[in-house]
């Protein structure tokens, strides 16, 4: 279930649970006028658990394919604290920043990314469809040419060869992540690899353990053990490495551990984080601190995104416009020039 499918389940529980409403019979009603899809299915089978008996943490429950992992665990909480309407409103929110934070790091990626391509297209076609008329132009006149336009004519005539090998080490890396995506240790390893990019790789990181300490806050906020916490925001986090990690941790932190010990040397998290959160640990501040963390990233994800945005695209502009120009003045405008020189004496 995406984002907005949660928001929409979200809200539908909160607003019948603050006025009161029998959920069973208000769920069915909305399952009924909702169109086909993974929600209208969620909301009727809960609906239908309801009127069989079954209280709302137990058919959240049974749907654990559907739902998050965490989600269960907070109706729960908030059933047991009387705090059920809260705990809903604060998981619309997170929900909400989540998908707000998605949405920025894909608006950043789509630009660069197009104008990328657009640059690879312009350079084919002025190699492809441009050079080639020059080319006959300069046979006929059986022209000595230096060695750089030699190069850009013979492209031209025979573009294939050249393109193969990008087009290959494109499918290579798709190939490569289907296959890397199907096992945990794989993912991983893709994600370091992602991580190790320049730029995109500090964006992403950031968007994904600004999610994860938005939810450990909010799990942490209502009362879940922290260790169980940990496991539950890891495991529903998109960082592998984190997914995978907050096993350990869960380990440590439930042998007695604190927060600062268990993430401290390991790698997963800056220092910095593992200190601000063990400090609100200690203080019993961890919820605040854990906000702190993720708006902090947030603001990392904005900037880095903004520079994606501004700085790249006029960068691959100005480096495609001064190749394109270069290659176009060195290799076909010289020799055209000095043929029309000759023509003229």
């Amino acid at each position: 279930m995406n984002a907005d499918e949660l928001i929409a389940l979200n809200d539908q529980i909160a607003g019948m649970a603050k006025a009161g409403l029998p959920l069973d019979q208000g769920l069915y009603s909305l399952a009924k006028e909702m169109g086909a899809g993974r929600l209208r299915q969620v909301t009727a089978a809960i609906a239908g658990d309801l009127r069989d008996g079954a209280t709302l943490p137990e058919a959240v429950a049974r749907r654990r394919r559907e739902l998050p992992p965490y989600y269960g665990n907070l109706i729960t909480a908030g059933v047991r604290t009387g705090r059920l309407p809260e705990v809903l409103a604060t998981l619309t929110t997170y929900a909400r920043t989540v998908a707000v934070t998605r949405m920025i790091v894909v608006d950043s990626l789509l630009y660069p990314i197009v104008v990328m391509l657009f640059a690879l297209l312009l350079f084919a076609g002025m190699v492809i469809f441009i050079v080639p008329g020059f080319d006959k132009i300069f046979k006929d006149f059986n022209m000595r040419l230096p060695l750089v336009t030699e190069w850009v004519l013979m492209i031209g005539r025979n573009p294939i060869p050249i393109f193969i090998p990008f087009v290959l080490a494109l499918l290579g890396l798709v190939v490569a992540w289907a296959i890397m995506r199907r096992t945990s240790q794989g993912r991983r390893l893709w994600a370091w690899m992602l991580y190790g990019v320049p730029l995109l790789g500090t964006l992403v990181r950031a968007a994904r353990l600004a999610a994860f300490a938005d939810l450990l806050a909010v799990l942490v906020e209502y009362e879940l053990p922290l260790p169980e916490a940990f496991l539950l925001a890891g495991a529903a986090s998109s960082d592998p490495v984190m997914a995978h990690d907050s096993r350990e941790i869960h380990a440590l932190l439930t042998e007695g551990a604190t927060l600062s010990e268990s993430l401290r040397g390991r790698g997963l998290l800056p220092e910095w984080v593992a200190w601000m959160a063990g400090v609100g640990q200690q203080r019993g501040t961890l919820a605040p601190s854990l906000r702190q963390i993720a708006t902090l990233y947030r603001r990392q994800v904005e900037a880095r995104a903004a520079l994606l945005r501004t700085v790249f695209p006029a960068f691959m502009i100005i480096a495609t416009a001064g190749l394109l120009v270069g290659v176009f003045a060195v290799s076909v405008m010289i020799p055209l020039v000095k043929l029309l020189e000759g023509l003229s004496k």
